[in-house]
């Protein structure tokens, strides 16, 4: 899929969905109950208990290992990662002609 056709179909889902939640506010309502300090895993536990959609989980599960203090900490975590470029895809090798 290209970066277009994924741009377009963003924009289609939102025009019927409305925009997404700003990340902020859609942690909170995943996380809502929890009892810091918890690690990646146990953040992932609340969020499904809490019936949070896929997306939440899917950024939950990319978290690095260790563990989170505070929302804060949960947050700036998720921001940091979304920060750093996507690594390029393997370069194919070439057959040797010997």
């Amino acid at each position: 899929m290209t970066r277009e056709r994924l741009v377009q179909g963003v924009s289609e889902l939102e025009a019927r969905v409305g925009p997404p939640l700003p990340l902020t506010q859609s942690l909170q309502k995943a996380l809502l109950g929890a009892v810091f300090p918890l690690t990646a895993e146990e953040l992932t536990w609340v969020a499904r208990e809490n019936e949070a959609p896929s997306s939440v989980l899917s950024l939950l599960g990319s978290l690095p290992q260790g563990r989170f203090s505070s929302m804060d900490a949960v947050t700036s975590a998720l921001e940091q990662d979304a920060s750093r470029p996507d690594p390029l895809p393997p370069t194919p090798s070439l057959p040797s002609s010997r």
